[in-house]
């Protein structure tokens, strides 16, 4: 399942959400949904459940907030990854456009010189000192500008303490107000500070993260991630009902699904010396879509070694799935080229692909995404008039 951009994905909710905020963009809307609420509303609220794809809320009973306010699933982006679908809801716009293809990113800017960074935290694979100022790297390689910086209305970004003054969302959140809080209690009474100002915020994007790390810790289907979500369920039913009267629009997605990968699917390329032979660079991307960037002249070696590889993922050349539009339609980040490099590895069923460098602890995650499955790329669209 690749993303659909014709009306169908969080590309385009973005696109409704700038509009009924008073923005413009150029890009279609999310099809079959009523947005009248949407534009009449004092302050629409954009709440962002890390990792709660469709799959994890079909786990809900039918009495859920969640399932009963759902209106229709919607598709990630590609690579179906928190790196690259945060930035479009932060920015309104595609991967092909902002250029932010996965954790790990190859930047071959000026003073970055094709090291391979984990673009949230802004840091080398491998560890070793960046080279600069975590702010001046981010100016290098996130050119697209924030949402909110374009809205002609106030706007308020609510984040986890850890992250909310961090660089990647200081400047992916310019042109907004940023509020921190802790804990679940605590993202909804930084809601009802938002709410009971003075002067409320019209555009309020709120960021919830804890399903995706219990998830990726204890595995998407354990108890332990059933009853995190549980909990949020719990919490937006009583927030809900407690607000109702105010002219809020409520509306709640995620960035993508997940899967569970058996220790048995994981796949070391250190076991694959003839494919990693071939490689330039570490491994970019995703555990589920894995960019590889060849040496000058390996081309036909790389294409030999792929057949080890045959049982657990689908090779694309890059520029192929550039070309059918899988990362967006738009004009392309001037650095995209480069960071999806020669050829993009599709991991099959439930398999994943990692390469560990001196220096990185080398762990393995039960929970991942990343693919194209549909339990990784469908996400919900919840939305709710509180007023």
């Amino acid at each position: 399942m690749w993303p659909d951009f014709e009306g169908g994905s969080i590309v385009n909710l973005m696109q409704d959400i700038v509009r009924a905020r008073g923005g413009h963009s150029s890009l279609p809307g999310v099809t079959g949904v009523d947005r009248r609420g949407w534009q009449e509303a004092r302050t629409v609220v954009l709440l962002v459940l890390d990792g709660v794809g469709l799959k994890q809320l079909d786990a809900l009973p039918d009495t859920a907030f969640l399932r009963r306010h759902r209106v229709r699933a919607l598709t990630s982006v590609f690579p179906s990854t928190t790196a690259t679908a945060i930035t479009t809801f932060m920015t309104a716009r595609p991967p092909v456009e902002h250029g932010l293809t996965g954790w790990h990113v190859r930047c071959v800017e000026p003073g970055l010189d094709g090291r391979v960074l984990a673009i949230l935290p802004v840091t080398p694979r491998g560890g070793g000192p960046l080279g600069m100022a975590a702010d001046d790297a981010l100016a290098l390689t996130c050119r697209t500008p924030a949402l909110f910086s374009g809205l002609p209305i106030a706007s308020q970004v609510v984040s986890p303490a850890e992250i909310a003054h961090s660089p990647f969302n200081r400047r992916h959140s310019e042109g907004a107000a940023r509020t921190a809080y802790e804990g679940l209690e605590g993202l909804f009474a930084a809601l009802d500070g938002a709410l009971d100002a003075s002067a409320p915020p019209a555009y309020v994007y709120a960021y919830w993260p804890d399903f995706d790390h219990c998830a990726h810790m204890r595995g998407c289907a354990s108890e332990q991630a059933q009853a995190v979500l549980r909990s949020m369920d719990a919490a937006l039913e009583a927030w809900a009902a407690r607000r109702q009267g105010d002219p809020v629009q409520l509306l709640i997605t995620a960035d993508h699904g997940f899967i569970d990968a058996p220790a048995g699917r994981l796949l070391e390329l250190e076991r694959f010396p003839a494919l990693a032979d071939c490689l330039a660079s570490p491994l970019s991307g995703e555990r589920r879509a894995v960019f590889c960037h060849l040496k000058p002249g390996r081309e036909r070696d790389f294409e030999r070694a792929l057949a080890d590889l045959s049982d657990a993922c689908t090779p694309w050349r890059s520029a192929d799935l550039l070309q059918a539009g899988h990362f967006g339609p738009g004009t392309p980040h001037p650095r995209l080229r480069e960071r999806i490099g020669d050829w993009t590895l599709e991991m099959k069923a439930d398999w994943t692909l990692r390469d560990t460098l001196p220096g990185e602890r080398a762990f393995r995650l039960i929970g991942v995404h990343g693919g194209t499955s549909a339990a990784e790329m469908q996400v919900p669209l919840v939305a709710c008039s509180l007023g």
